[in-house]
């Protein structure tokens, strides 16, 4: 579903942000990409998310070339993806309510569509009764339900997490987890940057290391 052929990418002052970097990753599967900080794992999520392009190589989603992908096309392809930011990128001046609905409003979706949607996921991140409110009265860990929650309101078959359990104590973190296995087991390809080796170790799927920028395992 997802291949890295052979990409460079450098950035100002000659900083190789990716070195010769390969690799594929199936439909359905769960992965993780781990490395240390400055290893390249933001800048391969956004080379997928078309936030970067390569400077040399292929990248293939799917049977698209993201690489040539014109810019008219970029909004489409975006939403068959999933991203959740590392710090949430959630609007605080609209409610969790109108956060988790705003893809749905992008696409034109039907307002009634949209109420019955929305609630259902509000209900399964158990946030009922708080739809209303604004990010700034949730915890982090309900901060980062209500951003998974709008980034697969599209039910996209792809979704990206950068380091979603970085910020949370240990049972947020396993409840974000336990939530992504959820949607991998209806056959949601994921893929998650993480520092925790805890986690990656515990959830025992497979992990793609880099290192320099460079591929030092899969």
């Amino acid at each position: 579903m997802i291949k890295f052929n052979h990409v460079y990418k450098v950035f100002e002052k000659d900083i190789k942000a990716l070195d010769d970097v390969s690799f594929s990753i199936e439909k359905g599967e769960f992965i993780f990409i781990t490395g240390p900080s400055g290893a390249g794992k933001t800048t391969v999520f956004n080379l997928l998310y078309r936030e970067e392009t390569a400077d040399m190589g292929t990248i293939f989603v799917e049977d698209t070339d993201i690489s040539h992908l014109h810019n008219s096309k970029i909004p489409f392809y975006r939403r068959r993806i999933g991203f959740v930011f590392q710090d949430f990128k959630l609007l605080f001046d609209r409610s969790i309510f109108e956060n988790i609905a705003l893809p749905l409003v992008i696409t034109g979706a039907p307002q009634e569509f949209i109420r019955k949607t929305v609630t259902e996921a509000i209900n399964k991140i158990g946030l009922a009764g708080r739809e209303n409110l604004n990010p700034w009265h949730l915890s982090g860990g309900e901060k980062q339900k209500t951003a998974i929650a709008r980034a697969t309101i599209l039910n996209p078959p792809f979704i990206m997490a950068d380091e979603p359990t970085g910020n949370l104590d240990e049972d947020s973190s396993w409840q974000i987890m336990n939530m992504f296995q959820e949607l991998n087991k209806k056959g949601t390809t994921i893929m998650i940057a993480s520092h925790n080796k805890e986690i990656t170790a515990k959830m025992a799927k497979r992990v793609i290391r880099l290192e320099a920028g460079s591929v030092a395992a899969v």
